[in-house]
């Protein structure tokens, strides 16, 4: 008597691991697609990190660059933007008499250096057309080497081009 070979039954194992493998494909398609997406959108961030620039007022500008504005002062101009990196620009006028004491109440590790452009066009953070610092003629900067405690960095350009005032320039990052 000849026995009938019973029909083979699929491998459930061999099911289970083939259905994994294509949602795997699928989940890794979808994933760089956004990847894809974010990173050639002409500019437009899908994925943000960092804000947009925002308006700093001077209490902002004392905190995130750990500077005492001195009395007299005028705020020209302040942005910030947050994320993984803080960064702040700030362009303001301050008596000439303050400007020894606005440099010693901020501890910079650095000392002023005649002649010196640390801050340019490009730490502009906000846009615009009101941060000028290469028109400065007679300059002074500072580039500190070290950041701070908290890891932030700061620089500074002097425009001393005015008898009475001084214009100064000052970026500060952190992250």
């Amino acid at each position: 008597m000849i026995e009938a070979v019973a029909p083979r039954t699929r491998n459930r194992r061999g099911t289970i691991a083939l259905v994994l493998a294509c949602v795997s494909l699928l989940l890794s398609l979808i994933a760089c697609g956004v990847v894809g997406l974010s990173v050639g959108s002409d500019g437009i961030d899908l994925l943000p990190v960092q804000s947009g620039p925002e308006v700093a007022s001077a209490a902002q500008v004392e905190a995130i660059a750990q500077v005492t504005l001195p009395p007299g002062s005028v705020l020209l101009v302040a942005v910030y933007r947050n994320g993984l990196e803080t960064q702040l620009s700030a362009k303001f006028r301050i008596p000439r008499t303050e400007l020894d004491a606005f440099v010693a109440t901020a501890n910079f590790t650095a000392a002023l250096a005649p002649g010196l452009r640390a801050v340019d066009a490009t730490h502009n953070i906000g846009g615009g057309n009101t941060w000028d610092p290469e028109t400065a003629t007679i300059i002074a900067g500072l580039d500190e080497e070290q950041p701070l405690a908290d890891g932030t960095r700061r620089a500074l350009l002097v425009d001393l081009d005015a008898p009475d005032a001084v214009t100064v320039y000052l970026y500060a990052s952190r992250g």
